[in-house]
């Protein structure tokens, strides 16, 4: 049984392209397991229209190609202001339709701890008017 999805498998598969591909660097604070965590909400709550994607995944040139060919839009949240996530997209090739870095959005520090519920439902909230505002477009 073969456990993994190789290039072979994603070649010969035929994939709707999501309409939205969101991207997360969690950054090792309470701001990005917030972001993490709005990210799966989000996905839980529109199955067939937004999936996370991997963000390690673009540096494999053939995961790169299939994640813009499978995705219509795509949005990318860096947890802080040392923005390893858009350095990794950039430096790859990654274009996204929406960036956010929450450290200067929200103007907070970052914190290594678990995000309180009021954080979580803040960022969440940010995280969704941003994708509803793509959306529109």
């Amino acid at each position: 049984m073969e456990m993994y999805h190789n290039e072979q498998n994603s070649k010969s598969a035929e994939v709707k392209p999501y309409k939205l591909l969101m991207f997360t660097c969690y950054g090792g604070c309470a701001l990005g397991v917030a972001a993490s965590k709005a990210c799966i909400r989000l996905w839980e709550e529109n199955p067939d229209d937004i999936k996370i994607g991997c963000l390690p995944a673009v540096i494999v040139p053939w995961k790169l190609k299939e994640i813009i060919r499978n995705s219509e839009k795509r949005i990318l949240i860096d947890a802080c202001a040392i923005r390893c996530g858009f350095k990794l997209a950039e430096k790859e090739g990654l274009t996204v339709n929406r960036y956010i870095e929450l450290t200067s959005t929200m103007g907070m520090k970052k914190i290594k701890k678990i995000p309180s519920r009021e954080l979580e439902d803040e960022v969440y909230q940010l995280i969704k008017s941003e994708i509803e505002a793509l959306f529109a477009n």
